[in-house]
């Protein structure tokens, strides 16, 4: 067997439905918005998408959004979480430095954490140009190296971001497409060590219920 990568972008900010959303969440950059209680209503129904799926390893952008996305996701799962700065949000969107935290901080909220996982990535992040596309490189890399240590069969989950996702699509030879939030694409190995994958779905939303299904803001 060869390996699926299954990536998700995350679930809904608050700051989609909370304009004054640093109010409630003071400790917070601008660019570090958490999940609304929609987005977690979604990361519910995340977990049961992948309750049945045998995960080999998950990758997650450091941002709280991605993180709690993550570990909703992972009820049920003994899974640790490996943070990975390689699929954050496209950096010219963030604060400079970017606002994510460092893990040993994310540590104390997020306790399943690795530690011991060495990232692609870490700050200083890379300078980037501007627009979406502009971390496709970043990217690239960064499934690279969680290829390089995930060779063989597994079922590999990354959590990121609509650039960083559309930078996914674009690395594996599938153009640059936005995906909506708390959706799954699904990327099949065509042999087992190719690294050349085909796409199954992109976007997928067939998880969600009705009510989280609407405007999930791909753009």
């Amino acid at each position: 067997m060869a390996r699926r990568l299954y990536v998700v972008r995350h679930a809904e900010r608050e700051d989609n439905v909370n304009h004054n959303w640093r109010k409630k969440y003071p400790g917070f950059t601008e660019d570090n918005t958490p999940l609304s209680d929609r987005g977690r209503s979604q990361a519910n129904e995340l977990k049961e998408f992948f309750r049945d799926i045998e995960i080999s390893n998950i990758y997650v952008s450091p941002f709280d959004r991605t993180m709690e996305t993550a570990t909703i996701l992972l009820d049920g799962h003994e899974n640790k979480i490996n943070v990975e700065p390689g699929i954050c949000e496209a950096l010219y969107l963030c604060e400079k430095p970017a606002g994510f935290w460092g893990v040993e901080k994310l540590k104390e909220k997020f306790t399943r954490v690795d530690l011991a996982y060495c990232p692609a990535f870490s700050h200083p992040m890379p300078e980037e140009g501007c627009g979406d596309s502009a971390c496709t490189p970043r990217v690239r890399k960064t499934i690279e190296h969680i290829l390089d240590l995930n060779p063989g069969s597994g079922n590999i989950v990354l959590v990121g971001h609509g650039a960083s996702i559309g930078g996914v699509h674009s690395a594996l030879g599938h153009g640059f497409q936005y995906v909506g939030q708390a959706t799954v694409s699904i990327f099949d190995e065509t042999a087992p060590n190719s690294r050349k994958f085909k796409l199954v779905e992109s976007s997928g939303a067939s998880h969600l219920s009705p009510s989280n299904r609407k405007n999930l803001r791909a753009y």
